[in-house]
């Protein structure tokens, strides 16, 4: 069973694991939040939950709870299924982890929580 985020990124392994490491540095770089394994991957919060990584074979999806408002920020974005507010954008190598780009979505996940509360209440 996996107890912390870096467990969870040291299980993963080829590109996978080389993406979810420099995204998980990326988000932490952004400051105020914190890291914990939940539901099975690394969630990052900040006021509640701001946003997630989970990694698969082959790519890392980086989630956001309120990612529906965040469509316009990177045209990458992709709304999740469902009746929620998640968007995601899959990640396939180092190259497509902009640490900029990473602090300005992170940032503004911070912010929706700020004005609308925590997306899991």
């Amino acid at each position: 069973m996996t107890k912390t985020v870096n467990d969870y990124i040291a299980g993963l392994s080829g590109v996978p694991a080389d993406v979810a490491k420099r995204l998980h540095d990326a988000i932490l770089a952004v400051g105020g939040l914190t890291d914990i394994v939940k539901w099975g991957h690394p969630v990052y919060d900040a006021g509640g939950a701001v946003c997630l990584l989970k990694g698969t074979k082959d790519s890392v999806t980086f989630g956001f709870w309120r990612g529906a408002d965040m469509l316009d920020l990177d045209p990458r974005m992709e709304k999740g299924g469902g009746k929620g507010d998640m968007a995601y954008i899959r990640l396939r190598s180092t190259d497509d982890v902009d640490a900029a780009q990473v602090a300005r979505l992170v940032a503004r996940g911070i912010e929706l929580n700020r004005l609308k509360g925590d997306p899991m209440k």
